[in-house]
């Protein structure tokens, strides 16, 4: 996941500042970054059917090949101005989102009910150093060994991001074995999987503790993309050095990731409701420090970046861990990746909207109104929390 991870974070990180010159429009700009979220959107579904059916290792591969191949036209982009090319491969490279995401559940595969979150938990923090260093990297080689006026410098973090994606598809051909789905199912006795299909959104819905995690993924995806999408225009607008955009980028990237272990250890000792509450809590008080910086200012958007990616850890590690315990084996892969869809579908449709909101209004409104989605979130996990408490309680009175 480490060099996957930092494929990533490069390709987005370049994508908005690329389209931004390219066109000149904040709205195709955070268009071009959200392509991301759509190529993961689908994804989601054929990446865990063929996961189903050939196991882990087969689906996470063949999403970081395809991820390479994105890389590869968006890099071409840069050379030849095109637009369109570098949307055809940012949702290309979406798809290798879509593997990252998958990846965490490989983790839960063989965890038993006690680590399972924490289990979770070490494959995300196994992408950190990727991710992290990811946009610094690409900015900084963007800022230092190009052009800084012209697009073919873009070019740069795109050509890092396809030997990374390779690099990331055989390491985990090679490596991934024996293969973790494949091991539970035989333990589980399980003779075959579920495909995956959105008819599962209905059973996970229905399911008391699993509508809280699928709500906790989607609200606080739509947060965080709508607020980090369109931060680093922001930023550009208000004169700030790509290298220091790539560094805000790196530390939200550091909350999303590198404090997951010690979430995981939270979420199996507390339960996973009451810190999807905690996630909420922190987004808001991010989105809202974001949305009182100026363009000019980086230490309060820094840190806000930063609070949002702890939040959005919080929330996202604690619910994939209670949807995973509220299904069989057999049907994981299928609620696991309609939840990711639905997760990133929603994403992509705020980062859109990100950028409709700061080209009609501005980033503040932008940056409030996810505070006000953060804030709902958390008043709904609050009211299911205490539902299912005391529907517990009169089940075991």
């Amino acid at each position: 996941m480490i060099p996957g991870g930092l494929a990533m974070t490069a390709s987005f990180s370049a994508s908005t500042l690329l389209a931004d010159q390219m066109t000149g429009s904040e709205t195709k700009a955070s268009l071009a970054a959200v392509c991301l979220s759509i190529g993961g959107t689908l994804a989601g579904i054929p990446l865990a059917a063929l996961m189903a059916r050939h196991g882990r290792r087969a689906g996470l591969a063949a999403g970081y090949f395809v991820g390479a191949l994105g890389a590869t036209l968006a890099m071409l982009s840069a050379f030849l101005g095109r637009y369109s090319v570098l949307v055809v491969g940012m949702v290309l490279i979406g798809t290798g989102q879509a593997a990252n995401l998958a990846a965490r559940y490989a983790g839960a595969d063989l965890a038993t009910d006690e680590n399972r979150a924490r289990s979770i938990s070490l494959v995300l923090w196994a992408s950190t150093a990727g991710s992290v260093v990811g946009p610094t990297v690409a900015l900084g080689l963007k800022s230092f060994f190009a052009d800084t006026e012209g697009l073919s410098g873009f070019a740069l973090p795109y050509a890092l991001a396809l030997g990374l994606f390779v690099l990331a598809t055989v390491n985990l051909w090679r490596r991934l074995r024996p293969d973790p789905l494949h091991v539970v199912a035989a333990d589980a006795g399980a003779t075959s999987v579920k495909l995956p299909s959105l008819a599962e959104a209905g059973r996970i819905l229905a399911h008391p503790v699993a509508s809280i995690a699928l709500i906790g993924m989607m609200l606080s995806q739509a947060v965080m993309v709508g607020v980090m999408t369109v931060s680093p225009i922001h930023m550009s607008q208000g004169g700030q050095n790509p290298l220091i955009i790539g560094l805000m980028l790196s530390l939200h990237i550091a909350g999303m990731f590198a404090f997951s272990p010690y979430v995981g250890w939270l979420v199996d000792r507390v339960g996973g409701q009451i810190i999807i509450v905690l996630g909420a809590l922190v987004l808001t008080v991010g989105a809202v420090m974001a949305a009182n910086t100026e363009a000019a200012h980086a230490t309060g958007l820094l840190l806000g970046l930063f609070l949002v990616g702890i939040g959005w850890s919080c929330c996202v590690v604690a619910a994939s861990s209670l949807l995973t315990a509220s299904f069989p084996q057999e049907r994981r892969v299928s609620v696991q990746a309609t939840a990711d869809v639905l997760m990133t579908a929603l994403g992509a449709a705020a980062g859109v909207s990100s950028g409709l909101a700061v080209e009609h209004r501005s980033y503040a409104d932008l940056a409030s109104w996810g505070a006000w989605v953060a804030v709902a979130l958390g008043i709904a996990a609050a009211v299911m929390l205490v539902r299912n408490f005391r529907m517990t309680r009169r089940l075991t009175a």
